[in-house]
């Protein structure tokens, strides 16, 4: 994060996220805005050109993804388990103690993930909400299309914990989000944090302390931990609509007290999609879906439109996993497979990979009759 100036001398909070020709993309708390290099002052367009060349000497020095990156060795094909379960035990929790000014007041472990809190914590209220970053985890590792997730640079996935929203929002959090995942890369060396208000997690602080409210669930905390935990797929080209829509699959899901329950995924999603009124849905035509980059992405969110295609990524990612073709995500394996090797925003490698391995010779019409006939047999009536 740095402070931008246009030419007229306004200034904006951010982080340099793409330049290509001559514009500028920047991640901003109020989201990700395109800018003309030409608006901005001679000392940031001088940055956003260093900034380029040092990120093409990176790619050009660096391989690509190493084919370690995923595991596909041995997978049971579509073969998913009923229930994921996170049970910590007390003595899994460790709390770091401080070493330097710049560490955060309480820092706690679990074995994948550290949480950075302003407050001390109870070992009850961190192991309650630990439970769901453990369990979503061990969702992603266990779904059979070989994802193998696990932390890069400091050997642990970071959260960090604020008081109020109000601290959330000072240290950079999205204005009306309820938590944030980012993530910075240099060749395939990665790092990211989860920022969230402790209050978002299930806990109520009292005046005196923390206490959990079981009545309490985020799914869009679900949603961004599972983007943290494929955070090492996010420098592939991994197309926009399959990191969203698995991270959808697995906040839709019935989670409670540190269980996700997977006996009836395809319903859950069709409740989600529909907000549970009724079982008919409009979904976002897969032409467009399957070919809407990241930017695409954030500008439809940021003008209020961008619901549905969450919504229709979440359908579109399922049945790949679970329905397309003999239903056991074989097509989809070999798909993720092919973005190896990828870099980041390589729409000819997604736009091959899909051609070959999603597609299969099915024109984009042709796709979504099956897609609908598909889901319709699962009780969700589907409409482009």
């Amino acid at each position: 994060m740095r402070e931008w100036t246009s030419a007229d001398g306004k200034k904006i909070a951010g982080a340099i996220y793409h330049f290509e020709g001559e514009t500028v993309t920047l991640d901003t708390e109020r989201g990700r805005f395109e800018l003309p290099l030409a608006r901005l002052s001679e000392v940031d367009q001088t940055f956003a050109k260093n900034w380029a060349a040092e990120k093409a000497k990176t790619i050009e020095a660096e391989p690509g993804m190493a084919p370690s990156l995923g595991n596909f060795d041995d997978l049971k094909f579509g073969v998913w388990p009923q229930y994921v379960v996170s049970e910590l035990a007390v003595e899994q929790i460790e709390e770091v103690e401080k070493t330097s000014e710049n560490d955060s007041p309480y820092t706690y472990r679990t074995p994948h993930f550290e949480f950075r809190s302003p407050e001390r914590l109870s070992t009850s209220v961190v192991r309650e909400f630990s439970r769901i970053f453990e369990a979503t985890f061990n969702f992603v590792d266990q779904m059979p299309i070989g994802l193998a997730p696990k932390p890069n640079a400091s050997g642990f996935y970071v959260t960090k914990l604020y008081m109020t929203k109000d601290d959330y929002y000072g240290d950079g959090g999205m204005q009306g989000s309820g938590g944030m995942f980012s993530w910075s890369s240099r060749g395939d060396e990665m790092d990211g944090v989860i920022k969230v208000p402790l209050t978002n997690l299930g806990v109520e602080y009292t005046g005196t302390r923390f206490i959990v409210d079981h009545k309490k669930r985020s799914t869009t905390l679900t949603h961004e931990i599972t983007h943290q935990v494929m955070m090492r797929w996010l420098a592939t080209p991994m197309p926009t609509w399959l990191s969203e829509g698995i991270a959808e699959v697995v906040s839709s899901q019935d989670y409670d007290n540190g269980r996700f329950k997977l006996s009836s995924m395809n319903a859950a999603i069709a409740d989600e999609v529909t907000r549970g009124q009724g079982r008919d849905f409009r979904m976002v035509g897969l032409e467009k879906l399957m070919n809407i980059s990241h930017s695409e992405w954030a500008q439809e969110l940021a003008s209020g439109q961008g619901g549905s295609n969450y919504n229709s990524a979440n359908v579109l990612a399922y049945y790949f996993l679970r329905l397309d073709g003999d239903g056991d995500g074989k097509h989809l394996v070999e798909f993720i497979k092919a973005l190896i090797g990828g870099r980041r925003g390589d729409e000819e490698t997604v736009s091959g990979a899909q051609e070959e391995h999603l597609l299969r010779g099915r024109t984009f019409d042709v796709l979504e009759k099956e897609l609908a006939e598909a889901w319709r047999s699962q009780g969700l009536k589907i409409e482009f």
